[in-house]
């Protein structure tokens, strides 16, 4: 069993209902802030009453949406369990045959039986976080009152754990008691017996004080031998900064039946010991990521599948290199299980590692309700419009950027849709860079680089009123010598005054585009381009597009390359 889809009902910052569909299992969350995504991380971590104590308890507390004083709903969150039907008629023979089953619930069995003849794969299970009960909310299956608290504990049993980080901050014990009872070790105890489960099975933080001195030595040996490789080997993918390798040593306070935990750096050929929180914000990030990951209680090993991670705003503490190291570590991660995570990081948007087409936005309506949509239906005339897809904007404008200035066959275009087209459109005969502007002003700052780099180069605005003006202003700010490698996009049409990117398209092809890639007939050109560069489909649809709007395209390309070579 797993899950394939949360419902969160009037839930703290979300008022009405807000479905989460997870059968991809990466869905990053953006949004500007108070939009409603933490309490989407929280509301799916409530579902599990397993999570009631964690996270200190914040995802249980003031649970009623916060932004209705009357009339609210009685917040909820309803999850659909995939459970095919022979699972639960598995399930409904083995409590059949046990003598533990009430007679209650056993003569029910006969009806539930029936009642799965047209089932459609989903069960779905409602936990009220008021009274904190569960409900089984199928039409057909909830009459079974005695029967189905079975079923629900049976589903909550099999569907996998759900866990929830925030952005790795909160402290690292790094003394830690040995209490409380063997089997339900709590908070970083039970993230250090895991580690010594890992290292060996026979291996027990609560075996320790009746152990001999010296074999206690070589079990705490194997243990941070265990961990050190984990964490170097974490390391080496992070590279989160230079200097000696650094371990983590566990020591074991026989008086007290402790454990404290140490950094220990060898400098100069001496070790050397500190605290963990005495390091970097970098490395104390890192060690909190690694160790709940990687050694988390609930987790029997990072091979489980269907796991479903709800990290918030990770990778606050890291600088660019390490967050994109991050953005394919929850890549990786989300290959065999579920992974959703809220962030403002470009870097952890990398649309080589993150299909744009998987990014959600989180939008607040004005009465409250939340809505997860993706780019191309993301609509908002507001100011923030633009905060809350600019990590999207950044991600997608950090491939083509200042590198680009290495090739000598290049072309200045206005912005980065610009870019998109034409690079999309080249074929084997075309070499062409091209290197996109911010938008028509800002041409000139990158013209003014190339010009002291020495690149050879020409620049293209649209042939619309901002470009004409733009233009104008680069040829007499640059001179005549310069202006010689200008142009404005040019049309087959001489006699058409305004040409824009737009107008390459002709006839039905921005329709076809459309359609092939499901969006609505009144998606905005540069979100149908954005769409189209980053599809997996992106060959076989420009393969579609009309012999007209490639043969427009081919003379931009032949004015630009009579321009280049004129001027060079």
């Amino acid at each position: 069993m797993k899950y394939v889809k949360f419902t969160l009902k009037d839930y703290k910052a979300i008022a009405g209902e807000l479905e989460i569909d997870i059968k991809k299992s990466l869905l990053p969350i953006i949004g500007i802030n108070e939009s409603g995504k933490t309490s989407i991380l929280w509301g799916i971590f409530a579902f599990d009453e397993a999570n009631d104590s964690l996270n200190d308890g914040r995802h249980m507390k003031n649970v009623g949406n916060l932004y209705k004083t009357s009339n609210r709903g009685e917040p909820s969150i309803i999850a659909d369990i995939e459970a095919t039907k022979e699972e639960l008629i598995d399930f409904l023979d083995s409590i059949d045959s046990s003598a533990e089953t009430p007679a209650e619930a056993k003569a029910e069995i006969k009806k539930y039986k029936r009642a799965l003849s047209s089932w459609a794969d989903v069960i779905r299970i409602k936990r009220n976080l008021i009274s904190k009960t569960y409900s089984i909310e199928n039409p057909g299956l909830k009459p079974f009152s005695h029967l189905n608290p079975l079923m629900i504990e049976e589903c909550l049993g099999s569907t996998p754990y759900i866990l929830y980080f925030d952005d790795f901050r909160d402290t690292i014990h790094e003394e830690i008691l040995i209490e409380g009872e063997a089997g339900s070790p709590k908070g970083w105890l039970a993230i250090i017996e895991q580690l010594f489960k890992k290292t060996n099975p026979s291996y027990s933080v609560y075996k320790l004080q009746g152990t001999e001195e010296l074999q206690r030595k070589s079990i705490m040996a194997d243990v941070c031998k265990t961990l050190n490789n984990t964490l170097a080997k974490e390391w080496e993918k992070f590279t989160l900064e230079e200097g000696s390798r650094l371990d983590v040593d566990i020591q074991y306070v026989a008086t007290e039946n402790k454990l404290n935990l140490f950094i220990k750096e060898n400098i100069d050929g001496n070790d050397r010991y500190f605290g963990i929180q005495d390091r970097s914000k970098g490395f104390y990030w890192f060690f909190n990521f690694v160790m709940k990951l990687e050694f988390n209680p609930k987790v029997r090993s990072m091979d489980d599948k269907d796991t479903i991670y709800l990290l918030d705003e990770p990778g606050s503490y890291l600088y660019s290199s390490a967050q994109a190291k991050l953005c394919e570590k929850l890549a990786l991660l989300s290959q065999n299980n579920v992974v959703i995570y809220c962030t403002h990081s470009h870097y952890l948007l990398d649309p080589d590692k993150i299909p744009l087409s998987y990014i959600k936005i989180a939008q607040k309506g004005g009465d409250g309700s939340v809505k997860l949509v993706s780019l191309p239906e993301y609509k908002d005339d507001k100011k923030e419009k633009r905060l809350a897809i600019q990590p999207i904007i950044d991600a997608l404008k950090i491939k083509p950027f200042i590198t680009d200035f290495n090739f000598e066959y290049l072309c200045i275009v206005e912005g980065i849709y610009d870019y998109y087209v034409f690079e999309m459109f080249q074929g084997e005969n075309h070499n062409l860079k091209f290197l996109p502007a911010v938008n028509a002003d800002s041409l000139k700052y990158f013209i003014s680089i190339a010009i002291g780099w020495r690149v050879q180069y020409v620049a293209m605005w649209d042939n619309d009123a901002e470009g004409k003006k733009e233009f104008t202003k680069a040829q007499g700010f640059f001179g005549e010598r310069e202006a010689k490698k200008f142009l404005l996009l040019p049309s087959e049409n001489p006699r058409k005054k305004n040409f824009i990117l737009q107008d390459l398209f002709v006839g039905g092809d921005l329709k076809m585009i459309k359609q092939e890639l499901s969006l609505p007939a009144n998606a905005a050109f540069e979100k149908t381009i954005l769409m189209l560069y980053f599809s997996d489909k992106r060959k076989e649809i420009v393969g579609k597009i009309s012999n007209d709007t490639k043969k427009a395209v081919k003379h931009v390309y032949t004015k630009i390359n009579e321009l280049y070579q004129s001027s060079q």
